[in-house]
């Protein structure tokens, strides 16, 4: 008797875990805004390359990973295990594959490994970094849900937190669907985008006479917030409000 007991101790203490995950996911899951659209064309386990704007309806998992990030490979079972429990209740998880070492970039060696980790979800190669700049990204891997609207809902760095992942992605599934208005699309789509052709400042305010915060680097794509004259406001750190000079930039639109 002692011994079930002691086990009825257990579930109960389990099961609580789970419904405060699943609670936690509800109270945190606040928009982040739209999430930036995917420039990739190349793509793997998918005969056409993928879009935000083309999900709408559907809760989206994107993550940034490379092949030989050991952070990455831990990761990988747990999300290809949501592909398969959750993909035919509207779940479509793409991976980004951003190299970090030269061999990474080789379409074939991406490929062996997609085979090689079991992965069957698609796989956009991102070697230009387009979509890994267009969110900023700093570091593998890095978890984002999109909900049915496109809207970012929840993200989560490094390894660790399945079950609270996990939890938000049901809580995100149960919801309704109430597509936005058409006008709402087209601004997103015509969004404006920034790519560096070189290093960039990142200042306070636009012009020089600003205070300087840091520095990003060449070929990082980011989202034009802004212009005042010839600096474009972007979002730095997770915050609008900073400016880069337009002096070593190429402009482009989607």
């Amino acid at each position: 008797m002692r011994i079930v007991l002691i086990f009825t101790s257990l579930a109960v203490t389990l099961l609580l875990a789970t419904v405060a995950a699943a609670q936690s996911g509800r109270n945190t899951l606040r928009s982040r805004g739209a999430a930036p659209e995917l420039h990739n064309n190349v793509f793997f386990n998918t005969e056409t390359p993928l879009r935000i704007a083309d999900l709408r309806g559907s809760v989206v998992l994107l993550e940034f990973w490379t092949f030989d990030c050991i952070n990455c490979i831990r990761t990988i079972p747990y999300v290809q295990q949501w592909h398969e429990t959750y993909a035919g209740q509207g779940l479509v998880v793409i991976g980004d594959h951003y190299p970090e070492f030269s061999y990474e970039r080789d379409p074939a060696n991406v490929e062996a490994a997609i085979n090689r980790l079991g992965i069957t979800y698609p796989v956009a190669q991102d070697n230009a970094r387009l979509t890994w700049g267009a969110y900023n990204q700093r570091y593998w891997p890095t978890m984002y849900l999109i909900d049915k609207n496109g809207n970012i809902r929840y993200m989560h760095i490094g390894e660790g937190r399945y079950a609270e992942t996990e939890a938000a992605i049901q809580t995100l599934l149960a919801e309704d669907y109430t597509p936005e208005v058409a006008a709402d699309e087209t601004t997103l789509e015509a969004r404006q985008y920034i790519r560096a052709t070189e290093p960039l400042n990142v200042r306070t305010g636009p012009g020089i006479n600003h205070g300087r915060v840091a520095t990003i680097s060449t070929e990082l794509v980011m989202v034009v917030l802004g212009e005042q004259n010839g600096w474009y406001e972007i979002e730095y750190d997770g915050k609008p409000g900073h400016f880069v000079s337009g002096e070593y930039v190429t402009v482009g639109e989607w």
